[in-house]
């Protein structure tokens, strides 16, 4: 599932609207939209800062198919 959708599914579980979000966050609604649609140049920091407020973490793991090593 796509980091997006992950958010989009954890706002609604907490009965949130992309605009109670924006303000949570200190963002503005654009900014919401566009990390839920997946825009790739989101800034990170600020994806972190939402995902805080809204209980999630990011979990960095070494890909199962592919290394460097492997290369």
């Amino acid at each position: 599932m796509e980091l997006g959708a992950v958010i989009r599914e954890q706002r609604k579980r907490l009965a949130l609207k992309q605009l109670d979000l924006a303000g949570l966050g200190n963002t503005g609604n654009r900014f919401i939209v566009d990390l839920e649609n997946g825009k790739p140049t989101v800034q990170l920091q600020k994806v972190l800062d939402l995902m805080d407020l809204l209980g999630l973490e990011v979990v960095v793991r070494t890909k199962a198919s592919r290394s460097i090593s492997s290369l």
